[in-house]
């Protein structure tokens, strides 16, 4: 019974922990609109659209915080001549998912300027129509990025900049032929955040 009871109670005081810890976390929840830039292979689909959502959080006191996020891009153009084993109307997508850290000096005044590096997990769907992830040619790749900007706090609450990100070390492979979709990118910023 004594047992019992002391586990309990370091169940207890381990949740009670966990709380008050929880409660000194901070974090944003930024939404991103843009534009990528593809290497010369993806001509004339080079230069897919963007979307995404990135969460970092940190303990309040911390510079370093963890960042996950997730991208969305797509182009589709009319190709006169093969690109990548497919010709005529052609439609390429991306879906990425990253994890890594972002160092942000700067924790008060409104201007908040950040560092961003990790790792990424991307698929690639290539194809004549828009169901290319079931019809088409599609491969998945590691790779790195890295990221800078900065961004504005408008009160407490929102949040308004730019974000320029990086990524290489990707590989893939549609029709035989072997291709990475290392990309830079530009987009706007808008967010929140939360906690002290």
């Amino acid at each position: 019974m004594r047992k019992r009871i002391a586990l309990s109670a370091l169940a207890l005081a381990f949740l009670g922990f966990q709380t008050a810890r929880a409660e000194d976390m901070s974090g944003n929840v930024q939404f991103f609109v843009g534009q990528r830039w593809l290497g010369d292979d993806w001509k004339p689909v080079n230069q897919p659209a963007i979307f995404g959502v990135e969460v970092d959080f940190a303990p309040t006191s911390s510079p370093i915080r963890v960042a996950l996020a997730t991208m969305i891009a797509g182009d589709s153009a009319r190709a006169a001549g093969p690109v990548l084993g497919q010709t005529g109307d052609i439609d390429v997508g991306f879906f990425e998912l990253s994890a890594g850290f972002l160092w942000t000096p700067l924790k008060k005044g409104v201007a908040r300027p950040y560092l961003g590096a990790g790792v990424v997990l991307m698929g690639a769907g290539f194809g004549s129509d828009w169901n290319f992830w079931d019809t088409g040619d599609h491969d998945h790749s590691f790779g790195f990025y890295e990221n800078a900007g900065v961004y504005f706090k408008v009160g407490d609450t929102f949040n308004i900049g730019m974000d320029g990100r990086f990524v290489q070390g990707t590989k893939f492979t549609f029709a035989g032929q072997d291709v990475d979709a290392d990309y830079e990118q530009a987009s706007l910023l808008l967010g929140f955040s939360w906690g002290k």
